[in-house]
């Protein structure tokens, strides 16, 4: 067969494809390949394994086992650096090549990021998952008799005329009131949540989510910088439940934020994901990013975030990004949250099709 017609259909595969000399320099590399190294084929010819794996020397070292041996390496795991700078897992099968010169070896590589991405994804829902059933089950326990002590407290609020005992039975309400609306958190946890959607204007979502915490952000002196795009279209959600998204998240980046900082808040549409691809494939998607000056997050932080009942935070329940996971889903978004990298802070973003 001609060797063009073989290129050709290397050139057509969605799989990054190199082939390396018997003397261990690249000879030609596929379009998918260019994309994954983050160079082009013409600038990687004559490069060696080393030089062109960078960061992976494990592959390299595979690469010259093969070489040696000639059995081949199917679907190896390694961590990649690109000329891009970009660091991913990628499987990579390594296979000999006779050549009249001698060995060459020809290298298959399959970006893992989605992939991975998926693994993270299910593992946190089936833990969240988990803990929602055991939470739920006794969230509905606690609920009915707090029931009857709201209503005892109501009926001596009622047959009383002493103003100590109504401060003390209000109390008691607004108590039970508050433990009843942490309840129906617990209780959704375990349902999946379903509301009527329809296109709805993110900006002025945010703005009433920041006008939430106006006080508290006038009181410590956090200013807010909003960097809005106005050609976005609406988003396509339940108004009252994207108000709960942002305010939670509002309220987070407003409790990390030093005295005096910026909190800022960016929207625009969304081009990359952090999980590879959005949920709905037929939808364009927009992003909201809210970013802090804290001091970041925590290792032990980011492995508890959104787990139920984890929280950093003095007096705080650890179920805000729980529940706001949860609404998000619910909205064929994705949510994501972690530091900044080449500044102090943390990063919200969430992604939410466009209606």
């Amino acid at each position: 067969m001609d060797e063009k017609i073989f290129e050709t259909a290397l050139s057509s595969l969605a799989e990054a494809i190199a082939l390396f000399a018997p003397n261990g320099a690249l000879l030609w590399v596929n379009p998918a390949g260019e994309q994954l190294l983050g160079m082009s084929g013409q600038r990687l010819a004559g490069k060696r394994a080393i030089d062109i794996f960078r960061g992976a020397a494990d592959i390299a070292d595979q690469m010259e086992r093969v070489a040696a041996n000639g059995y081949a390496i199917f679907d190896n795991e390694a961590w990649l650096v690109n000329f891009s700078g970009t660091e991913f897992p990628v499987s990579v099968s390594i296979h000999p090549m006779e050549c009249e010169s001698g060995r060459g070896l020809a290298v298959a590589m399959r970006d893992l990021t989605g992939l991975k991405a998926l693994e993270r994804s299910v593992k946190l829902q089936e833990k969240v998952e988990e803990t929602a059933t055991l939470v739920a089950g006794i969230a509905h326990e606690i609920k009915n008799p707090l029931s009857g002590i709201r209503g005892a407290a109501q009926l001596i609020q009622g047959e009383t005329d002493e103003e100590r005992v109504g401060e003390y039975t209000s109390l008691i309400i607004r108590e039970t009131d508050r433990i009843n609306r942490l309840i129906i958190d617990l209780i959704e946890l375990n349902h999946p949540a379903v509301f009527v959607m329809g296109p709805e204007n993110i900006h002025s979502i945010l703005d009433e989510a920041i006008l939430g915490q106006k006080m508290e952000m006038e009181k410590r002196g956090i200013s807010t910088l909003k960097l809005y795009d106005p050609s976005l279209p609406p988003v396509e959600g339940n108004r009252d439940r994207l108000v709960q998204i942002f305010l939670n998240l509002v309220k987070n980046a407003v409790e990390a934020n030093p005295d005096g900082g910026v909190l800022t808040i960016r929207s625009g549409a969304a081009w990359r994901f952090p999980d590879g691809a959005p949920p709905r494939k037929d939808k364009k998607y927009a992003t909201v990013e809210i970013i802090d000056e804290g001091s970041g997050i925590d290792e032990e932080g980011l492995r508890g975030l959104y787990t139920p009942f984890f929280s950093r935070k003095k007096g705080g329940a650890g179920l805000g990004l729980t529940v706001t996971l949860n609404l998000v889903r619910a909205h064929n978004g994705l949510l994501s949250v972690k530091n900044r990298k080449e500044k102090q802070g943390a990063e919200a973003a969430v992604y939410l099709p466009l209606a």
